[in-house]
């Protein structure tokens, strides 16, 4: 593996990845063994907002999803009183595991991210 290429739902103002999970853990991963990580992304998903985490807005599907039910020890998880079963459907990758995000504007780092954010609002204000 020379690299990784990842897609996002959105990036955040902070140059933060908001993808499909697991996407967070193939860039740590990546990062650990020094190999770049680039993001294919449009602008038009660049968003201003920055979150912490990936708990405070995100998609859940079935939890069922997540196992075997006819073969899994939580097969019957739904009547254990003290488990919650959560079916994340997107995390958020820092922006420290991500080299570059490549754009139909070009290639930019995740710092630039901003920069692209406030000239994008320029250009659709002045139309």
């Amino acid at each position: 593996v020379h690299g990784v290429f990842v897609g996002a739902a959105s990036v955040l103002t902070n140059g933060s990845l908001y993808g499909r999970i697991g996407t967070a853990m193939v860039c740590l991963m990546a990062n650990h063994h020094h190999k770049p990580v680039l993001c294919c992304c449009e602008t038009y998903k660049f968003t201003d907002e920055s979150w912490l985490n990936s708990l405070t807005s995100n998609e859940e599907a079935d939890p069922d999803q997540l196992l075997d039910v006819a073969h899994s020890p939580l097969a019957d998880w739904r009547s254990m009183e003290h488990l919650t079963l959560l079916n994340m459907q997107y995390d958020l990758t820092p922006p420290d595991y991500i080299d570059m995000i490549i754009t139909e504007v070009g290639m930019i780092p995740p710092t630039s991210v901003p920069v692209i954010i406030r000239e994008y609002h320029l250009a659709v204000a002045d139309h």
